[in-house]
């Protein structure tokens, strides 16, 4: 048995050993990389500050452009809304209420045409008015939202040109 445990010593005093001098031949090949990388030449950035230049004044091109969209779609947004009067179409509805009390109210021998053809006539108006409101609100709305997708694209150019590595 005592061979057995010199042989179990010497295997572990082997291991240990080739251990040490592996960390020591890591250590030797990590400071030869090392020393590689420090004898290189400084990388030259002076094109990247060209470029820099370049891309900031494209920057500003995009942005004097965007703002300058921006404020014709805010005129236009303001052409809609100013043809947008509120209008209470409730009066008008009442009033043709009270008509068709009145036409209930008349003799049976009265001649209502003319009366009905403006009272039809006075309710396709309202009826008018009312499309032309809801399509007026539609502009509103379609032109609110380009001027939220411009300033989305706004904010991307923008972004874009804060990244010294895009193009």
């Amino acid at each position: 048995m005592k061979i057995m445990d010199k042989l179990s010593t010497y295997a572990a005093l082997l291991g240990v050993i080739g251990a040490i001098g592996g960390g020591f031949y890591t250590w030797g090949q990590f400071n030869s990389r090392l020393d590689a990388i420090e004898s290189t030449p400084a990388v030259n950035l002076s094109p990247l500050k060209e470029k820099d230049k370049e891309l900031n004044a494209k920057v500003d091109s995009a942005l004097l452009y965007a703002n300058e969209y921006k404020v014709d779609l805010i005129d236009r947004i303001n052409k809609v809304e100013e043809q947008i009067k509120p209008t209470d179409l409730t009066l008008v509805f009442k009033e043709i209420g009270k008509i068709r009390e009145q036409i209930a109210m008349l003799p049976e021998p009265a001649n209502l045409k003319p009366i009905l053809e403006q009272l039809q006539m006075l309710e396709e108006y309202g009826w008018e008015l009312e499309e032309d409101i809801e399509e007026l609100s539609k502009d509103v709305a379609i032109v609110k939202k380009e001027n939220e997708l411009q300033n989305i694209l706004i904010e991307e150019i923008k972004l874009k040109g804060n990244n010294p590595l895009s193009n």
